[in-house]
């Protein structure tokens, strides 16, 4: 039941995740502070993953799956 609660997650928390790794980053590197820039990044990397599953898991399968629709007719797909 877990892949049908990821699927209703919005995108925006996730992007937002992701604007917060960069700003990090960015402040991080203008400090230079390699732990503040190896955060943000890792904020990043790992909201663009959250967001990777979060899209497979919202089309695995579902009804909403477009690859389940042959557009010709005949051809096996």
């Amino acid at each position: 039941m877990a892949v049908a609660a990821v699927s209703t997650v919005p995108a925006a928390p996730v992007i937002g995740l992701m604007a917060i790794g960069v700003v990090i980053a960015l402040v991080g590197h203008a400090t230079r502070s390699r732990g503040t820039v190896a955060t943000g990044l890792a904020i990043l990397f790992l909201a663009t993953a959250g967001m990777v599953v979060g899209g497979f898991a919202a089309y695995h399968g579902g009804d909403t799956d477009p690859r389940h629709q042959c557009p010709y007719e005949g051809v096996p797909c």
